[in-house]
């Protein structure tokens, strides 16, 4: 995988870090942000062996055609980056 060489200037906010940073604003979009990420709105890093491990799973209950697994799989994947 090629590493990502995009700045902050070129990539635009994360849209849920965008409602969090306005809610911690009194609910209205920082004076400071606009159309490019803030440190505070930028994507947050996800772990690459839970997204394959996850998938893995997915495609195994896929396999199995048991879409009750799959949706399990995704359900119980811990992302750290939601909390819970």
């Amino acid at each position: 995988m090629a590493k990502d060489t995009t700045t902050h200037e070129d990539r635009q906010p994360e849209a849920l870090r965008t409602f969090e940073a306005a809610s911690r604003a009194g609910g209205k979009k920082p004076d400071g942000q606009g159309l490019t990420e803030k440190p505070d709105t930028a994507a947050k890093s996800d772990d690459p062996d839970r997204k394959n491990e996850t998938a893995a799973k997915v495609l195994q209950a896929g396999v199995d055609h048991d879409p009750k697994a799959a949706t399990e799989a995704v359900q119980n994947s811990k992302d750290p980056r939601i909390p819970r």
